[in-house]
């Protein structure tokens, strides 16, 4: 609960407001940069919720064709995802200081296919996992597919380069 001495619309403004002058990259190099930075990693954390239910799970993702896409074979985020399709990612590394700090954060819109689908094996075929695989698991597993509809980078290499530290795209 935000305390009545904290000028709450101050903080949830301050990026909004820094943005308005800040120096962005072409949209095509900042989408290449985060392309890059997507595919350097493999690990996120993935969070839903619904109401007042919020869940932030670490897990692996593939990232094909634009899409982020999971497997899991169950847990909690399920709970946000069967009412909520709206989500966010955050992908980062171990901040060094405020010098060399890396990280994004992706909205996006999820989908959750059912286990063996034509999808699922789609991807597992990019990942180079056989499908006999998964079709041999003593548990099903479905696959989310999330749809990115927008990324914001923090990034200090964008400073080192001449733009801001904080370079958004939005589809």
């Amino acid at each position: 609960m935000v305390k009545e001495d904290v000028n709450i619309k101050y903080f949830q403004s301050f990026w909004i407001e820094q943005q308005k002058n800040a120096k962005h990259m072409d949209q095509d190099k900042v989408l290449e940069h985060i392309t890059n930075f997507i595919n350097n990693h493999n690990t996120c954390a993935l969070a839903t919720g619904v109401d007042s239910y919020i869940r932030n799970t670490p897990i692996e993702y593939t990232f094909m064709d634009g899409d982020f896409y999971f497997y899991s074979e169950g847990g909690n985020k399920f709970i946000g995802l069967e009412k909520n399709d709206n989500v966010s990612i955050a992908i980062f590394e171990y901040y060094g200081d405020r010098f060399n700090s890396h990280g994004l954060q992706v909205m996006g819109k999820a989908e959750v296919y059912p286990p063996r689908c034509e999808l699922f094996k789609k991807v597992l075929e990019f990942k180079g996992i056989p499908y006999d695989v998964m079709k041999a698991a003593k548990v099903d597993v479905a696959l989310i597919k999330v749809t990115p509809v927008e990324y914001e980078m923090y990034d200090t290499d964008f400073v080192k380069a001449g733009y801001d530290v904080r370079q958004i795209i939005k589809f």
